[in-house]
């Protein structure tokens, strides 16, 4: 799925129920809820709880008679979990190629949540939400040759969308059948992920990134959101018109992030709006002060010429009644510097 630029962490404490709480953590945030697996490059893997359990109950499920099979689900869910894994370790790796940081990634039942952190400029975050949809191209020639070069033929590779399982029925092996599922899977993430206009879809991302570039991040992000409001709905109708659950979960998620977003952008203006209320505020402050020292100064230096034309005009005075002659050292230089500014 999308990449996330928020932590959503709790710390442990020593003691009884350690393993407890470094799985839920302190229990308040349900995005800490989730099972450590490995760390690779620095990048920590974590498996939620809920999906956990979702995998358990679809196994469960596909057990019945009418259902595909136990053995077709766990093929599925393994390779999905894979491809959306290695998706998000693309958006993880595209952030630190523009001197980002990306250190978690957490699978869970909607797909994956890459915690990015790219520098704060659009070229930054669109190579960042780039990164993932370009695992699913690298991959998707690289699975479709081998899919025929193994035999499974071109209706293995060019399918009818609207029946995607019927090349099952014509693959001979468990091989080939996990080898098409890959595909298939990738290709569905690819187009569903790109396509969708809606955050934290990578289309929504991209979509926000291209307009940032000409009207500005602030802008950008209130169209963009806007957009995907009205995704999220054309989403969840479609899942509850095709009886798609998994759609509206998705539609009811990615519309309440871009509400989410509108309302973090909406509170960051009314900050921005208090903050810059005070650097006015305090730009007038010294204004004012500059002006009152310019003032003071001003009027310092008339009271200096004032003082010094009376010293002039009495020794001008003095001259008249005594000469030069009787002019002292101090009051030649006096004179002398009235004639040189004069």
């Amino acid at each position: 799925m999308g990449w996330q630029d928020r932590q959503y962490r709790s710390g442990g404490r020593g003691g009884g129920g350690a393993i407890l709480r470094r799985v839920f953590g302190d229990g308040e945030n349900p995005f800490s809820w989730a099972f450590p697996l490995f760390t690779a490059a620095g990048i920590r893997v974590k498996v939620h709880v809920v999906f956990v359990i979702l995998i358990i109950s679809q196994l469960i499920w596909s057990s019945s008679r009418d259902s595909i099979g136990i053995g077709h689900m766990a093929i599925g869910m393994a390779i999905l979990f894979a491809i959306v894994l290695l998706h998000e370790f693309g958006h993880c790796i595209a952030c630190r190629m523009v001197r980002g940081e990306a250190d978690e990634i957490l699978m869970w039942p909607l797909g994956g949540l890459a915690y990015c952190r790219p520098p704060h400029t659009w070229q930054a975050n669109l190579v960042t939400a780039v990164g993932g949809p370009m695992v699913n191209v690298i991959l998707l020639p690289v699975l479709g040759a081998a899919l025929l070069a193994l035999g499974g033929g071109w209706e293995s590779v060019a399918f009818n969308p609207f029946r995607p399982t019927q090349p099952l029925s014509v693959l001979s092996s468990w091989g080939m059948v996990t080898l098409w599922w890959a595909y298939y899977t990738n290709l569905i993430l690819l187009a569903f992920n790109v396509l969708t206009p809606m955050y934290p879809m990578d289309g929504g991302r991209i979509v926000q990134c291209l307009l940032w570039s000409r009207v500005g991040h602030d802008r950008s992000m209130d169209i963009s959101t806007r957009v995907g409001l009205v995704a999220a709905v054309a989403l969840f109708v479609l899942g509850m018109v095709g009886g798609n659950t998994t759609l509206m979960a998705v539609a009811i998620f990615g519309g309440l992030t871009c509400w989410f977003e509108r309302k973090r952008l909406a509170f960051a203006r009314d900050a921005g709006g208090y903050a810059m209320s005070g650097v006015m505020a305090e730009a007038n402050r010294r204004e004012q002060s500059a002006f009152d020292r310019a003032a003071k100064k001003q009027a310092q230096e008339r009271a200096e010429r004032a003082d010094a034309q009376r010293e002039v005009d009495r020794i001008l005075e003095k001259i008249s009644r005594e000469g030069m002659g009787s002019l002292t050292k101090k009051e030649r230089q006096t004179l002398e510097r009235a004639s040189k500014s004069g």
